[in-house]
């Protein structure tokens, strides 16, 4: 017997997926320049996986300009060497993984913000993914990175490092949830290559 609670989503309103950066509320704030003040709910999407595959060039010229005035270094032995490509993390099919994550909504206008900032990502509907629920008068989605986005071995290797702000906005965000959520992102992502891991610095460009 199909023993699923339901969602009914507000008129006027989606769901949203959060994987990564958007799993912490204070970067979905950030944002959305607002209090975020409707339920959120911790669920898993079948057959999908977190992957560290997401790659862009820092100068790529699909970003708005205030993105690529600046020049990237990483630190390393006390000195700032300029890197080319940065990692996020995608979601890819994996029939054998769950994927934990955290569902939000948005207002459709909202929606259009974040389809903004997820550049070299597409929105994928991930309705029917969804274990714990049945959801009722709306859809709701994730974004998925576009082939030409995804970590290419041979284009990308020994280019391309993981910003160590960003992991650790990542990983903040299940630690807070509790070491169950944190485990379980453990075993639903592909794990990343610690020698990628950097920290790194921006500065503007001179203009």
């Amino acid at each position: 017997m199909d023993k699923k609670s339901t969602i009914k989503i507000q008129e006027g309103k989606v769901g949203m997926i959060g994987y990564g950066m958007l799993s912490s509320l204070e970067s979905l704030e950030e944002i959305l320049g607002r209090k975020y003040q409707d339920p959120i709910y911790w669920i898993h999407l079948r057959g999908l996986q977190r992957a560290w595959n997401f790659v862009a060039p820092n100068n790529d010229p699909n970003f708005p300009a205030e993105y690529i005035k600046y020049e990237s270094f990483r630190l390393k032995d006390n000195s700032t060497i300029t890197y080319e490509k940065s990692i996020f993390l995608n979601i890819i099919e994996n029939k054998d993984v769950r994927l934990n994550c955290t569902l939000y909504f948005v207002t459709n206008e909202e929606l259009a913000l974040f389809d903004e900032f997820e550049l070299g990502y597409t929105r994928i509907d991930v309705t029917d993914r969804i274990e714990e629920y049945h959801v009722e008068n709306g859809n709701v989605y994730a974004y998925k990175a576009l082939p030409t986005y995804e970590y290419d071995a041979i284009n990308d290797k020994d280019k391309s490092i993981i910003e160590k702000d960003y992991l650790d906005i990542v990983m903040a965000s299940y630690e807070k949830m509790g070491s169950e959520h944190k485990l379980q992102f453990e075993l639903s992502t592909v794990p990343h290559d610690p020698n990628l891991v950097v920290t790194v610095i921006h500065k503007k460009v001179v203009e």
